[in-house]
């Protein structure tokens, strides 16, 4: 392994026992690596995940809400082919069931802990050998597009299509926090634009109103991970299981958590925010009236409206017309009253 390689890597691992992560770092430092990233909480990855962009992660089976091979999943569904890099499974419980599930699940190297240190750094240095001839390879067709770039039109063009590759990202981490109660994956873009347009109404400026349009969609992203039994029952939810509902907000915004994107950092907001009431008796965390961010106000009014008006597992589609009344009935209960005013203003029978 060239030094110069061992200066570049990232490494990335995810497990929730801070002793092991102290470990890893102290025998990944002493072999010579200088970049190596280290979360105890699986919940945070997507974020890091995504501004890190690790040449080799390193990754535990066993952590409590959320396991590796389910942050596998996770990973494969906000980041289509992101996941074309060496993952490294390890685990204390080297069963053949998690051995197949890892390999399955996108893995190339299995360790068994406790692990010897001496094969541990063999093991490091062969997969990121795999990374390297992947990264030499995307640094002969980055010199092509370098050429390419040094033309104005050219370089303009390569810029939109990185942030259309960046949104369908935030398209698909969308798309799989809503897979259980509406497969067909419209919901979360007719809130984008039902909210796109109420921040217009509100007379924010066109950044604002397109940040907020571009992150709306991961409302519910927290729902990913959550049970079918819950999320697709036809019937009242019981209050444990409203409870457990209730803790997508939560796991939403762990999701999103760190991100340094301006997008990412208002979808945190909102999927924190948009189950709070202006009356103050919204979760998580009870905020009332202009305590409540602004994005969340607006995708609360947009959410609720596409809900009633469409199909869910527990209820048939409201008329447009009794969806609005309710709406009506609940501003300055339930909504901000001037983003209900904005909200009423919008042409219905299109948002559906």
């Amino acid at each position: 392994m060239s030094t110069e390689l061992q200066s570049s890597a990232r490494i990335l691992i995810v497990d929730d026992d801070v002793a092991i992560l102290a470990l890893y770092e102290s025998i990944l430092k002493a072999a010579g690596y200088q970049h190596v990233r280290t979360t105890p909480d699986p919940h945070g990855v997507i974020a890091l995940f995504v501004e890190f962009d690790p040449d080799l992660l390193i990754l535990d089976v066993m952590m409590p809400q959320l396991d590796g091979l389910q942050l596998l999943g996770i990973l494969q569904q906000a980041a289509h082919n992101a996941l074309a890099l060496p993952i490294l499974v390890a685990t204390a419980y080297p069963t053949p069931e998690n051995r197949y599930a890892s390999l399955c699940s996108g893995a190339v190297d299995f360790l068994e802990k406790p692990f010897d240190r001496r094969e541990f750094v063999l093991r490091i240095r062969n997969l990121l050998q795999l990374r390297l001839a992947a990264r030499d390879a995307q640094d002969q067709t980055s010199a092509l597009f370098q050429e390419l770039l040094e033309r104005t039109d050219e370089l303009s063009q390569y810029q939109l299509e990185l942030k259309e590759a960046q949104l369908e990202v935030i398209a698909r981490l969308a798309r799989a926090g809503e897979q259980h109660d509406d497969e067909t994956g419209q919901h979360t873009q007719r809130v984008a634009v039902t909210t796109g347009l109420i921040a217009m109404g509100l007379g924010l400026d066109d950044e604002e109103i397109e940040s907020i349009h571009q992150a709306a969609p991961l409302h519910d992203v927290g729902k990913i991970g959550g049970p079918d039994s819950i999320l697709r029952k036809p019937g009242k939810l019981t209050t444990q299981e409203h409870a457990i509902m209730r803790r997508h907000c939560l796991g939403g915004a762990g999701l999103l958590a760190g991100g340094r994107s301006e997008i990412v950092q208002k979808a945190e907001v909102i999927a924190l925010s948009h189950h709070e009431r202006w009356n103050g008796e919204g979760y998580p965390k009870g905020l009332e009236k202009e305590d409540i961010p602004l994005e969340g106000r607006i995708v609360a009014v947009a959410d609720v409206f596409d809900a009633l008006t469409h199909v869910r597992p527990y209820k048939d589609a409201w008329t447009i017309g009794d969806a609005l009344q309710e709406i009506q009935n609940q501003s300055g209960e339930h909504f901000d009253p001037q983003v209900v005013d904005s909200f009423m203003e919008l042409p219905h029978d299109e948002l559906i």
